[in-house]
């Protein structure tokens, strides 16, 4: 757990895609530690529809803009719904003044073959899902709840990089960040019929000592959407921490009581010179 993890003593704590990296994307998932925000959103909260004071928020993008090594106008952000619509990030986005550059309405996926542009999501239970093709040069990222999840917004991002940006599905890559897991997420009768209904009973699991609640395995289903999607099992990865359960480090609505701040997913196509760095060729 936290093998690929950077950050502490009053630094931002990043959980990076390492092996990205080396194709040609730098990947990353933002902990809620090294920012200014006070509480219930201390400290690194950068999103700002929570209640957060606007002036500390702009402050914690920078820092998180830094530390991923593009200008803050330069990352791209969801306007996010829990719906499934993926809006595609283009060279007329990047030309336009900083200060014109809006979040894409009611989408929760965004993708992009613009280099030096990043794409973003926040969560603090919801599952946050980076996509890289390192042969057409395609990244994606994901914001995906319940709904978005049943909705099935990870085969849409699938279905706009191979349609709209010629990838083959199997070179796609993907990696699921930290989310609230089975351990910690209820749901009620309503919910979980939904969920059982499209992927299947075994990602549904009556709690016991709780009549009509259920656990219920949303990193499991974003899996089973991949598989028969196509993609490699190989190339679908997980970190597989609970932001339940590690709320003292990771934002999480269920545990914070509702009240709290979000964790950044990102990722960007990596320059060509960085590249060459990044496997020693200069």
């Amino acid at each position: 757990m936290f093998t690929n993890w950077s950050g502490g003593q009053g630094t931002p704590i990043w959980l990076e895609q390492d092996r990205w990296h080396r194709m040609g994307a730098q990947a990353a998932f933002s902990f809620r530690l090294g920012g200014v925000s006070k509480p219930p959103f201390d400290s690194l909260n950068v999103a700002s529809h929570v209640g957060d004071d606007v002036t500390a928020v702009a402050h914690n993008r920078r820092i998180v803009a830094r530390k991923f090594a593009v200008p803050v106008e330069d990352i791209a952000w969801a306007d996010q719904v829990h719906g499934n619509r993926v809006a595609r990030v283009d060279e007329s986005w990047r030309r336009l003044p900083a200060d014109k550059r809006r979040p894409f309405a009611a989408s929760d996926a965004l993708v992009t073959d613009v280099e030096g542009v990043a794409v973003a999501v926040v969560t603090a239970d919801c599952v946050p899902v980076l996509f890289f093709d390192p042969v057409r040069r395609v990244v994606g990222a994901a914001h995906s709840g319940w709904r978005g999840t049943v909705l099935g917004i990870v085969q849409n991002v699938l279905e706009v990089m191979v349609m709209d940006y010629g990838s083959n599905i199997r070179d796609i890559r993907a990696v699921l960040g930290p989310s609230i897991r089975s351990c910690c997420y209820e749901v009620s009768e309503a919910v979980a019929s939904q969920l059982a209904d499209r992927f299947g009973p075994r990602h549904v699991f009556p709690r016991p000592c709780r009549p009509g609640k259920f656990l219920v395995s949303l990193a499991s289903c974003i899996r089973q959407d991949f598989v028969r999607a196509g993609m490699c099992p190989e190339y679908i990865e997980d970190v597989g921490v609970c932001t339940s359960c590690h709320n003292d480090v990771l934002f999480s609505h269920r545990a914070d009581g509702g009240h709290t701040g979000r964790l950044l997913g990102i990722v960007r196509l990596s320059a060509q010179n960085e590249e060459a760095y990044a496997i020693g060729r200069v």
